[in-house]
């Protein structure tokens, strides 16, 4: 009697997000990738800088007070003024490290999408304490990818995902919009969500996709803007 033939271990996981941090392997050919980060990291970057220089600020207005009340028979205005300015910059110096330093990471990750003959990866990487967000989706997952824009005078664009597999909330990315969210047609569909993406970079995701998708149907193209 034969044995039963051993599962074939270069079939691939469906559902495990891609590693963009490492190369390709010989199953997930044609990797593609688009950054989507921007200037929000440039200025996290900036606002954690002057959120430093505040603490210094901080530190040397309680060293002030300090000095004042040991120096011997202070003037309580000079008691008064240093106390204040000590409460202040409590506020504005280690106040706003409380906030910078827990939002810092996940804005200045590499994060954007990635495509390759799998599927499509929309993903935040791991760094420091913030642990990563992303989900995979495979092709057959796949109805379609489109841009769409939202807004009056000034627009705002978003890439949308159409799936025929049902997504919970917290298997997609926080950061991810939906229909109603953004108060845009929902589809018939077991799942439907947004990435906003800038204006100059939409192109190049659709691009993408069209270049690795089995079929480059799943991408459908919005009316141009006048």
């Amino acid at each position: 009697m034969a044995s039963p033939e051993p599962p074939d271990a270069s079939d691939p996981a469906l559902g495990v997000p891609s590693d963009l941090t490492q190369q390709p392997s010989g199953v997930s050919h044609l990797r593609r990738y688009v950054s989507l980060r921007g200037p929000n990291a440039r200025m996290w970057m900036t606002v954690a800088y002057f959120s430093a220089v505040l603490t210094l600020g901080f530190l040397v207005v309680v060293g002030s007070l300090v000095w004042t009340l040991v120096s011997g028979d202070p003037p309580i205005g000079s008691v008064v003024l240093w106390s204040t300015a000590a409460v202040v910059m409590a506020f504005v110096g280690p106040g706003s490290n409380v906030v910078v330093v827990r939002g810092l990471p996940q804005r200045i990750t590499r994060q954007g999408i990635s495509a390759d003959s799998d599927g499509v990866t929309v993903l935040q990487e791991r760094k420091w304490w913030f642990p990563g967000e992303g989900t995979f989706i495979a092709w057959p997952e796949i109805r379609r990818i489109r841009e769409v824009h939202v807004g009056g005078r000034r627009l705002t664009y978003f890439i949308e995902f159409v799936l025929d597999t049902h997504r919970t909330d917290p298997e997609l990315p926080s950061w991810a919009e939906t229909a109603e969210s953004l108060a845009l047609e929902e589809a018939d569909a077991a799942t439907q969500f947004y990435v906003q993406v800038p204006e100059d970079v939409k192109e190049r995701i659709l691009r993408m996709v069209e270049r690795t998708a089995p079929l480059p149907s799943v991408v459908e193209r919005s009316e141009p803007l006048r």
